[in-house]
């Protein structure tokens, strides 16, 4: 009897062998398909719509490594890249999760390089299938965080009290998509003085909207942001070198004896602002903020200063007022007159019994200022379609953008009419549209323009008269039309 018993133990650890090995056969071609297929996770991001999401690049690591490939992974609670290594040319594989802020940030990078983009995604898959499939957590906390971040659409004042935008933002389903893109924003956002909430849903709104548009430029531009003082507003640095960015912005008029006027409706209205009105607005709010003296403040003391302004002062202005900025900093006014630029110095500006003195960059204390930025994008629309074209809208919102661009051509007089369907897979825009750069001639600490490569810059001096470049066709003003699609 020993000997049948002994044959049957034989058979059941060959069947037990046989089951073993099959089960590892499954395993490894469940494991071969899930490495193939990392879509299975998540979904295939573009650059773009990566970029909605991640704001903790430093800027070194954009000359270390290119990305390759880009993933969002169970329903959004992971990010993954395929990278390249531009030394040894391999690719790895870096995960991010979001800190105790929501911000995404690097929670693991692959130990291993890899000869083939394939070979990376296939690696990125095996690690998240072993060590991260049904344990993937909300937050992956780093110990270093400032604060717990801030929710931008949890009301922190009574409704009556509340700005139009911000009502219009937090409840209307045409602007999802810049509801979107703004929380993701403000997860990267640093609130130094501890305000910021409260102003961004009061009166103060289009003044907070525009410090958040500085700053996801100033990230996209490869610039590290340092905000170690409330003061200016933004502390950043281009390679080690420190500059300091403060935000400045054109608001309606809030003397009821004095009000703003109704926008114009003519080309003639239009050129009697910028002659006049226009540079006292600007004016206004430009010499309040050099009676700061940031210079003196011993973190600023010897570093360029830019001040960066926004005209909200009606919601038509930000079409056509950007020119007379340009007249009221130099003092120096260019018109076509007979088919030929006519060149004249302005004095003074004068509008209804206030006068002030034209050339911003010629007044006491302005040498101090290296250069004043320029954006009249920064608007609830801007912001709705770059959240659009990141995929963080509905797809029933339908957006078309009319407007004008820079004419390229030196002999153009007439800039460049366009109308763009944002659902046009060829559409195409950036957080750096329509910036531009006016340099001091006197400032003591000259702005290199190397360190926002990607905007437009003017210049001026006695001796050349305006020059500098434009970015090709640069988009001058627009008006977005947003419309729900019926279903």
């Amino acid at each position: 009897m020993a000997k049948p018993l002994k044959n049957e133990k034989r058979k059941q650890k060959r069947k037990a062998k046989a089951k073993a090995a099959r089960r590892a056969v499954h395993d490894r071609n469940r494991e071969r398909k899930l490495a193939e297929n990392i879509l299975r996770f998540g979904k295939s991001l573009t650059r773009r719509q990566f970029d909605a999401y991640c704001y903790c690049r430093m800027p070194l690591v954009r000359f270390t490594a290119d990305e390759i490939e880009w993933y969002s992974l169970f329903e959004n609670k992971l990010l993954g890249i395929v990278i390249r290594d531009v030394t040894d040319n391999d690719y790895g594989f870096i995960i991010l999760g979001r800190d105790a802020r929501r911000l995404f940030r690097c929670i693991e990078v692959g130990s291993e390089f890899h000869a083939t983009p394939e070979m990376a995604r296939k690696a990125l898959a095996r690690k998240i299938y072993q060590d991260y499939l049904g344990k993937v957590q909300d937050i992956y906390p780093q110990d270093d965080e400032a604060d717990a971040g801030f929710d931008l659409f949890t009301d922190a004042i009574p409704e009556n009290e509340q700005h139009h935008g911000y009502k219009i933002l937090k409840n209307e389903p045409r602007f999802e998509a810049a509801r979107n893109i703004i929380s993701e924003i403000a997860n990267s956002f640093v609130d130094n003085d501890g305000h910021f909430e409260r102003e961004f849903q009061s009166g103060n709104f289009q003044a907070r909207l525009w410090e958040l548009y500085l700053h996801i430029y100033i990230h996209n531009a490869g610039l590290l942001v340092e905000n170690n003082h409330a003061v200016p507003d933004f502390e950043v640095s281009h390679f080690g070198e420190k500059l300091f960015i403060e935000a400045v912005t054109v608001n309606p008029s809030e003397n009821v004896k004095r009000p703003d006027l109704p926008p114009p409706q003519t080309h003639e209205e239009i050129e009697e602002r910028l002659n006049d009105f226009m540079p006292i607005k600007f004016g206004s709010p430009l010499y309040s903020k050099l009676q700061k003296k940031y210079w003196k403040k011993e973190h600023v003391a010897g570093k360029p200063i830019v001040l960066a302004i926004h005209d909200y002062h009606n919601d038509n202005a930000m079409t056509w007022s950007r020119t007379a900025l340009s007249e009221y900093l130099y003092g120096i006014r260019t018109r076509i007159v007979n088919g030929e630029p006519f060149v004249e110095s302005i004095e003074k500006h004068s509008w209804e019994g206030k006068e002030i003195a034209s050339g911003f960059f010629y007044q006491n204390d302005a040498e101090n200022i290296s250069a004043v930025l320029f954006s009249n994008q920064a608007t609830i629309p801007k912001f709705n379609r770059m959240g659009k074209i990141a995929g963080l809208g509905s797809a029933d919102v339908k957006m078309i953008r009319n407007g004008f661009l820079y004419n390229p051509d030196p002999e153009a007089i007439h800039p460049i009419p366009f109308s763009k369907d944002l659902d046009d897979p060829d559409y195409e825009e950036s957080w750096s549209d329509g910036l531009i750069m006016f340099h001091n001639p006197n400032a003591k600490h000259p702005l290199d323009p190397n360190a926002f490569s990607d905007i437009s810059h003017i210049f001026y001096s006695e001796d050349e008269g305006f020059h500098g470049y434009h970015q090709p066709y640069d988009v001058l003003g627009s008006i977005t039309l947003v419309v729900t699609e019926a279903k």
